[in-house]
């Protein structure tokens, strides 16, 4: 069985202009369309969960911090 048939399908309508710009970036990349926008959209992700983990250490640094200055 062809896997793409078992996979989730999405249409999704593109603001005037991206499509060619994908399909440019795609190309240098030695990619088809749909697996420059699934990369691009995992690495999305990725990044917003790895800033909202900085985002929580940084908010646990600066009560830390208010806790010590609080001390002196």
């Amino acid at each position: 069985m062809n896997n793409s048939r078992v996979q989730d399908k999405f249409v999704i309508r593109l603001p005037d202009g991206l499509r060619p710009e994908i399909a440019a970036v795609a190309s240098r990349n030695q990619r088809s369309m749909n697996g420059e926008i699934i990369i691009r959209l995992e690495r999305s992700l990725s990044l917003e969960r790895v800033l909202d983990q900085k985002n929580r250490v940084i908010a646990q640094l600066l009560d830390r911090i208010t806790e010590l200055e609080a001390k002196h």
